[in-house]
């Protein structure tokens, strides 16, 4: 008897992108240009201690930005991260914190993440300077630093009504998985985004 024909394999609407580190001719510690948009140049840089207290404050107006208020609690979550980041990469003009990227160990998001998966748990940039760039480039550093590291894999969860970050995910081969869920403080649905690393060459211990 025959068998049924098989539907046909489709690749997935958003492949995995290839990871530059961070952006093409730019490494940590180097200015970035951001173009005539921006008033000032951009240095990225590890975060440190003294960072922490601005990293939360800008987390707090980016994410009351983009709520259309200001949440009791978001602050005391975040800051946690900080002590456990894998990965801290802060854009600075001068002393001032102008965005920054965290990420911590596998298993330190939630239940579902895939095994292995680093997270991508804090990705926030000044409101004055969203559109202009500067997350692409701190979302695309955290990747290829992730990668020299060694991981094979990184997650990030977002917020499904969040269309501008959701875009530059899609755009930068973040691949949803898995099913809509809450997020426990702002009661509204989250999805996790996944995306392969060690692409273009990097190398590193394996990890994931």
């Amino acid at each position: 008897m025959d068998r049924p024909a098989l539907p046909r394999w489709k690749p997935p609407p958003y492949p995995a992108a290839r990871v530059h580190l961070p952006t093409p001719g730019i490494r940590i510690g180097e200015t970035v240009p951001m173009g005539h948009h921006a008033d000032r140049d951009i240095t990225l840089r590890p975060g440190a201690p003294s960072d922490v207290e601005q990293c939360v404050a800008l987390w707090v107006d980016a994410c009351a930005v983009r709520d259309g208020r200001s949440v009791s609690g978001v602050a005391d979550r975040a800051r946690p991260k900080f002590d456990r980041s894998i990965g801290w990469i802060v854009a600075s003009s001068g002393e001032k914190v102008e965005g920054f990227v965290l990420a911590t160990a596998p298993g330190s998001g939630i239940s579902t993440d895939p095994p292995g998966a680093a997270v991508v748990g804090l990705l926030a940039v000044n409101p004055h300077r969203q559109a202009r760039g500067l997350g692409r480039t701190l979302l695309r550093a955290i990747a290829g630093q992730l990668a020299e590291a060694g991981y094979r894999q990184a997650v990030l969860h977002a917020l499904i009504d969040n269309q501008p970050a959701l875009g530059l995910y899609h755009s930068e081969g973040w691949i949803a998985v898995g099913d809509e869920y809450e997020h426990s403080l702002l009661k509204r649905p989250l999805r996790t985004f996944s995306r392969a690393l060690l692409e273009d060459g990097l190398r590193g211990s394996g990890r994931g």
